[in-house]
C-alpha cells in the first residue's frame, strides 16, 4: 500500500495501514514552499505581485488592497472607508470588476502535475479567498457580516456572481490540471463561533458554495474544505453539501461529538491545538504531548487524519517535531490495537 492509498483508506475509514501525516500524498510538489500545493495561473496572477516587499501596500486584481507585516507569515487585507471596493452592497455591480480567466500560460504547472504523477503522488490544487473571505476582502468584514443580515438578497447576488467566477476558475485548472483534491479555503468562524448565524448563513452562502462543491463533485474530484475554526454549527451542512475533508477543524470543537454525529459522511483533518504547540519557545514535549492527546482521542472515531489546522506550523522545528510524532506515535498506536 502506498501513500495515496492509505491517506485515502484514513478518510474513508477503510482500514489504513497507518495514521497519515496530513499532506503525506503530496509532498514535495513546490520545493521552496511548505505548503503541499498545485497553484495554478489564474490564483498567482489574480491574487498577488510576483515580487511583494514587506510592509509595501499591494492592490490584488480586484482592486483589494494587501500588507505583508515584518514576520508575519501572509499578507493580509487592509480595507478601511477609503479604500474598500464595495462601497454600497445594494449596488454593488458598479463596483466589483472581475479578474479575467483567460490568457494564462499553463505550462509550468502542466509539467509539475506531469511530474507528480510520474512519481505516483496525488495532486492537490489550492483555490483561496472563498466566498464569505472574497465578500468581506471586497467591503471590510463589519460590512459584510452587517449585509449578510440586512441586505440579505443583495450579497446573495454578489455571492452568485462570485461563485460564478470560481466555478469558471476552477473548470480550467480541472480541464488544465486534473487534480485529485481541490483544496478550498474559506475561514467560516473564529475560535468562539462561526461567523455568520446558521440559519442566515445556509440562507445566503450555502446554496452557492454547494455550486462550487457540485462542479468539483462532478469530476470525481475530492473536495477539501479549509476553515481552521469554529464550524460545529454546521457541519451536518458541510456534509450534506458534498465536502469529503474539513481541514482546520480546532479542537475548540467538540470533535469527538462530531465525528459520531457525522458518522463517516466527512473526513475530519486537525485536531491539534495550534495554540498550544505553534510557539516560538514550546518544549519538545509538549508538542509530542499534544499530538498524542489528538490521535488518542479523534483517531479511534476514524475518519480522521492528525493535522495543525492552520495547514503548517509557523515554527519549522514545530512543525518537525509534530510530524515526527505523528509518524513515531502513530505506530505505537497502530502496533498496540492491532
Amino acid at each position: 500500500m502506498n501513500k495515496s492509498e492509505n491517506w485515502l483508506r484514513a478518510i474513508h475509514n477503510d482500514s489504513p495501514a497507518w495514521i497519515p501525516k496530513p499532506w503525506e500524498p503530496f509532498e514535495g510538489l513546490i520545493p521552496d514552499l511548505p505548503m503541499p500545493f498545485l497553484f495554478d495561473p489564474i490564483s498567482q496572477a489574480t491574487s498577488r505581485p510576483e515580487n511583494m516587499q514587506t510592509d509595501v501596500p499591494f492592490k490584488d486584481a480586484w482592486g483589494v488592497e494587501w500588507l505583508l507585516q515584518e514576520g508575519s507569515p501572509a499578507p493580509t487585507p487592509i480595507v478601511n472607508d477609503s479604500n474598500k471596493v464595495i462601497k454600497d452592497i445594494t449596488c454593488w455591480q458598479d463596483f466589483v470588476k472581475f479578474p479575467n480567466l483567460d490568457g494564462y500560460d499553463w505550462g509550468f504547472q502542466i509539467g509539475r502535475r506531469a511530474e507528480i504523477a510520474k512519481n505516483g503522488n496525488m495532486a492537490m490544487n489550492a483555490n483561496f479567498a472563498g466566498l464569505f473571505e472574497m465578500s468581506h476582502n471586497l467591503m471590510g468584514f463589519e460590512d459584510c457580516l452587517v449585509n449578510f443580515m440586512l441586505e440579505p438578497e443583495a450579497m446573495s447576488d454578489l455571492l452568485s456572481a462570485i461563485s460564478d467566477w470560481k466555478i469558471g476558475h476552477l473548470e480550467r485548472v480541472i480541464d488544465k490540471l486534473h487534480p485529485d483534491v481541490i483544496h478550498y479555503h474559506d475561514d467560516w468562524g473564529s475560535k468562539q463561533n462561526v461567523f455568520v448565524a446558521p440559519d442566515i448563513w445556509r440562507k445566503v452562502l450555502k446554496p452557492h458554495h454547494k455550486r462550487i462543491v457540485d462542479l468539483v463533485k462532478s469530476h470525481d474530484i475530492l473536495f477539501m474544505h479549509h476553515s481552521d475554526s469554529i464550524c460545529e454549527p454546521i457541519t451536518g451542512d458541510m456534509a450534506d453539501m458534498g465536502i469529503d475533508i474539513w481541514q482546520g477543524a480546532i479542537p475548540q470543537n467538540d470533535i469527538v461529538a462530531i465525528q459520531q454525529d457525522l458518522d463517516g459522511r466527512m473526513a475530519i483533518m486537525g485536531g491539534i491545538d495550534a495554540h498550544v504547540i505553534d510557539l516560538p519557545d514550546v518544549s519538545e514535549e509538549t508538542v509530542r504531548a499534544e499530538v498524542r492527546r489528538a490521535i488518542d482521542t479523534y483517531w479511534p472515531q476514524g475518519c480522521f487524519i492528525p493535522c495543525i489546522p492552520n495547514i503548517a506550523a509557523i515554527y519549522p522545528e514545530v512543525e518537525r517535531i509534530y510530524l515526527d510524532e505523528i509518524d513515531r506515535y502513530g505506530k505505537i498506536w497502530m502496533a498496540s490495537h492491532a
